[in-house]
Order: structure tokens, then sequence, then C-alpha cells
């Protein structure tokens, strides 16, 4: 059943901060309490990775091409070495570039957004005006990886003129959704050097930094090969890591907003807001929360309970943003909370039904929570589209759709990415959690602390 509680505001959301409402504070006598932090950030990141090309580009006019889908909300940003260098890249900065303003995709000359950039790994010889003199670059090197380390280690503009060696331009197919990245390499047939455009990769984002940090040391992902040897295949396998169940590491299922959520600690080890396997609780208005992403009747169910306590978020979280809820507990009490994916029909994540644990049997507050069984459920009560597609969806319109076939409470346990057009991705246990070691989703990263 649609409520269409959600506002514009969160339907066209980026991102948010947030805060628990000042009628949420709680007031207890019981001087056993303690005060508990809940963050709940959005760590939607990586959601496309591909590799550029499959040679160098050697002579005027040569092409790397490549298509992606990408979602409004989602920036691109790529790399290619140029070769006969010891450690410089063409790349785009820190913020990548946006590929939607609005309804409209990128489109055009990009060479604007891309720099030639020196990872700072390297020294550099003098590959410029003397290439044949040189030792440590390609294809001069008698190994990989075996020049002197640069006395200035930080990833820095070289200040070079990017059309002096490669231009760049995005088309966007409104029929299959598909974006296509063109590099061409510039005429360089006078010039000493005749800077190459070896194969690269290309990454589709939501937070900055997915490649490198400008002014920082370069990042422990694989970037130095492609910069020093012009492989991108160790960048490629970073982004691609897969956990322990073979779900992925880093990268993102889908994109998507979390709405504003509602947390609560209870007594026991089964949460009294839904059980798995189970139909919806009546009232409980964890319908309501799943698929229009409205906190409030959850709310108030929750604090009509015995031995039960809730807070709510006024607002969301758009990825790299986070929720923060302040919540009284006292010995025995586990913590839980739920937030809707809102690029879903009635999907929610939440810890599972135990909660995580505050306490030890003594009543003393833990020395370390254990956090990282957070999953996404389907709450069973309306039918699935695909994900961030589908018109029965909050930021899609939130039109009425049949009720889903399998009214029970359940994990989802794959996701076919239509988005980004990754296909199937599995996950039999449903973790959402980013940096878990059995890989999932990476939607979320849930952090509990005690203010006092």
């Amino acid at each position: 059943m649609k409520t269409k509680i959600l506002s514009l505001a969160l339907i066209s959301l980026l991102a948010f901060t947030s805060c628990s409402d000042d009628d949420d504070a709680i007031i207890v006598s019981n001087n056993e309490t303690k005060t508990f932090k809940l963050t709940l950030k959005n760590a939607i990141n990586y959601l496309n990775v591909k590799k550029i090309g499959t040679g160098p580009l050697t002579t005027t006019g040569q092409t790397h091409q490549v298509t992606f889908k990408a979602t409004k909300g989602t920036s691109l940003s790529f790399a290619n070495m140029f070769a006969q260098s010891n450690d410089w890249f063409f790349a785009t900065g820190n913020q990548g570039i946006e590929l939607w303003n609005g309804d409209t995709p990128k489109t055009g000359d990009i060479s604007s957004y891309i720099k030639v950039w020196d990872a700072g790994t390297e020294e550099d010889e003098n590959f410029l005006v003397d290439f044949p003199a040189t030792m440590y670059t390609a294809p001069n090197q008698a190994n990989v990886n075996s020049g002197p380390t640069d006395s200035d280690t930080t990833v820095r503009d070289t200040g070079r003129n990017i059309t002096n060696y490669l231009t760049a331009s995005l088309t966007y197919n409104m029929v299959s959704k598909e974006f296509t990245l063109t590099i061409v390499k510039a005429n360089r047939e006078t010039a000493h050097n005749p800077g190459f455009v070896t194969p690269g990769i290309l990454v589709v984002h939501t937070q900055p930094n997915a490649l490198f940090e400008e002014g920082m040391s370069i990042k422990a992902n694989g970037l130095e090969s492609l910069a020093e040897d012009g492989s991108p295949q160790a960048i490629y396998d970073w982004y691609n890591a897969q956990g322990s169940t073979g779900a992925p590491l880093r990268i993102s299922t889908s994109y998507s907003v979390l709405s504003p959520a509602v947390a609560y600690v209870h007594q026991g080890t089964q949460s009294p807001l839904f059980i798995s396997g189970n139909t919806a609780i009546t009232n409980s208005g964890l319908e309501e929360l799943a698929e229009d992403g409205n906190a409030d009747v959850s709310y108030d169910y929750l604090n009509s309970l015995d031995n039960v306590t809730a807070v709510k978020s006024a607002t969301g979280a758009g990825p790299g943003s986070e929720i923060v809820l302040e919540i009284q507990a006292k010995p025995g009490d586990r913590l839980n909370f739920a937030t809707m994916l809102v690029s879903s029909n009635d999907w929610f994540i939440s810890n599972n039904q135990q909660g995580i644990e505050l306490f030890d049997e003594n009543g003393t507050v833990k020395s370390e929570f254990v956090i990282n069984k957070n999953y996404l459920y389907d709450s069973g009560t309306e039918s699935d589209q695909n994900v961030g597609l589908g018109n029965g969806q909050p930021m899609n319109g939130n039109n009425t759709v049949a009720d889903d076939t399998d009214t029970s409470v359940r994990r989802v346990t794959e996701i076919d990415d239509v988005q980004f057009g990754k296909g199937l991705i599995s996950s039999g246990a449903g973790v959402t959690q980013l940096n878990d070691n059995r890989g999932g989703y990476n939607f979320i990263k849930v952090t509990v602390e005690q203010v006092n």
C-alpha cells in the first residue's frame, strides 16, 4: 500500500545531513542507563568499473572507446598511463566528472576535465627531451617497478596541456541508456616523446577521490602499476575483489539513498519490529517504512511496547552522508535499526533479528560491539521491480503496484544490477555492511559508540 509520504526533497536527494528530533529525547530515571550513538553512513561509492582499451594508442587519431551505464547522482573518473614516462598518467581530477545535470546526461568534449598527473612513486628522468637516455621508462627498463623512489611522494598536477596528448568526449544513447567514452590520441608526430596512451581504468562512483587524492600519496589500489607500467589489471582487480562468499568487497550493487531511520532498543534476542520468515507484523509500520521511507509509524509502534524505546531521524542519507541517532539503553538491552533502501519497492536494511549486544552478562558496556551483521530485507508487502528503475519506487513516482506473492519478511540474496549493467550480484546472506569480510552489497557502514 502506497502512502506517498516521501517529500520531493527526499526523492531528489543526493546528500543528507541528519539529526534526531528534539521530540525524541528520552527522559529516564534509572541510573543504570547509558547513552549510545548509532551512525548509519550511506557507503555506496564504486558502482561500475571497466578497463579502457586493449593496447596502447601509438599513432595520431587512434582511439580508446568504452561503453558503460550510469544513473543520476554518479560521477566518472578514469586514468591511462602516459607511456614513455616514469609514472605520469592522464586522469580526471579528485571529483571526477558529474554524469548528469538533472535529467540531462553529460555529453560532448570533456578534455578540460583531464590533467597530466605525476603519481609520485618513481623519480622522473628526462623523458620529455631525451627519452633514449632513460633507464626506467618502458620499454627501456629492464624490470617493472625498478626506478628510484620519488623524493616527492604526492600525486600532483604536472601542469601540462592535456590537448597536446589526447582529447576525450562522451556520448549518450537514449535507447540503450549507455554512455560511450572516446579517447583520441593527439598529433605528436614532430615531438621528441610520442606520448603513447596505454590501456586504462574507468570507474563510476558517487564519492570523491575514487582513484587518488591530489596532494596525498598514491592509494594502495593498484594505480601505481597503471602509472608506472601501463597495466590496468591490478587496479581493476582491486575494485573487483571478492569476500569469502564470492560477493563484492568494494563495489556497491546499486545506487540509492537511505530513508529516515528508526533505531530502537529491546530486551531479548528477537526484534519486536519484524520476524524473518513471517508476514510483516500488523500495525508495526514496517510496510510504511519499507515502501515509503516513513519511519513515523514504526517509531510510534515500538514506543508503545513494553521494554522498548525508539528514536527516529528527521532525514535520510545520500552516498557519503550519515544518519546519527542517540539512544539510551539499560543492561540487557540490544540495539537495532531500520532504514529503507529508497531505490526499491519494499526493501529495508536492518541488523539481524538479535540486534547489537550493548552490555555483557555483568551489565557492563561491552568493549567492542559486533555490528557487521547488517542485512538487506524484503518486507514482502509489494512486488519487486528492477532496483532504481521501477515506477513503484519512491524516487520514480511511488505508484501503486501489485502485492508480493511471497508475503514473508526475508533477506535479499541476489540483485540484478540493471542500473549499471553488472548483471546478477549474489550475496547469500544479504550482507549490506561495507568491508564485511564475506563481501556483500556494500550499501552501509554502521558504527556504535558509548556517549556516556
